[in-house]
């Protein structure tokens, strides 16, 4: 028996959706970085088939930094996806040149773009990826009125002192045993609204038992079936109550909003990154 037409169109679609699925996939990190002193842990939950929605997170050589990333590209559905793939590949290339394999393409091993790479400090690094991504979707996509929101950090596993960029993003937040709670407000705009924007650098120390949360806004503006939104204070009660590890946070925190929300359809996607100290 022949398919009818709308039937077909439609069962050809999902099959596609399932192809781009699987293929966003792959620009997620398979494993997050191994540090002694820091361990991380990280949730996407797509509200369709595909995701405007990223993190990422890697080691940067020789300093032993971990870098790592959430951002949320405005608008949803498959633009956001198409352009999800490419903030992220920006930002991991402009970051990890050498790690990646750009910086073979400049010149080889022994170079002195190499030598300014490695001597950069953790605030240079990040100004020149935000930079760099910022100017290049500007200038080459601008009309497409495509823009992230993005969180940036880079963290020394043996000291705890960090350095970030909060681009346009929701504050990510620093909880600690006790409860405390400091949030890491933008530090400049979202990238790709226009080019040769300033990023700042903000910094601080993760103590032991101390984590950094980060997030997309689909987390706080998730909606139960009565139409109230997850919140702030929902987030912050459930931050305090699963500060214990990186996991605890992802598993406590999904777990809550899971209930929270019940069968109320997701409206958008919901990313969740934890980097937490266990010495010091």
């Amino acid at each position: 028996m022949t398919m009818p037409q709308d039937q077909s169109e439609a069962a050809q679609l999902a099959r596609e959706m399932a192809v781009a699925r699987d293929i966003q996939k792959d620009f997620l990190p398979e494993t997050l970085p191994l540090a002694r002193g820091l361990q991380l842990d990280a949730a996407l939950h797509p509200a369709r088939h595909v995701s405007g929605d990223f993190y990422d997170a890697f080691t940067i050589a020789p300093s032993g930094s971990i870098v790592f990333v959430v951002g949320d590209v405005c608008d949803k559905g498959v633009g956001a996806a198409l352009f999800m793939a490419l903030f992220r590949s920006l930002i991991r290339a402009s970051a990890d040149p050498i790690g990646g394999g750009a910086i073979q393409m400049i010149g080889g091993r022994r170079t002195m773009v190499r030598q300014q790479l490695e001597s950069a400090t953790p605030a240079e690094l990040l100004t020149r990826v935000a930079g760099f991504t910022n100017d290049y979707i500007a200038r080459l996509h601008g009309r497409t009125n495509m823009f992230a929101t993005v969180f940036l950090a880079a963290v020394d596993p043996m000291t705890g002192e960090f350095v970030y960029i909060n681009a346009g993003h929701d504050p990510a937040i620093v909880v600690g045993p006790e409860g405390m709670i400091r949030e890491l407000r933008p530090t400049g705009p979202a990238l790709g609204l226009m080019p040769e924007q300033t990023f700042g650098a903000g910094e601080g120390k993760l103590e032991r038992g101390h984590s950094i949360f980060a997030f997309t806004d689909g987390l706080v503006e998730a909606r139960n079936t009565n139409g109230d939104a997850f919140g702030g204070e929902r987030l912050r009660a459930a931050l305090r109550a699963h500060h214990a590890s990186a996991a605890g946070l992802i598993q406590g925190i999904t777990a809550t909003l899971n209930a929270f929300t019940g069968d109320a359809e997701p409206h958008d996607d919901v990313t969740l990154l934890a980097a937490t100290r266990t010495m010091g």
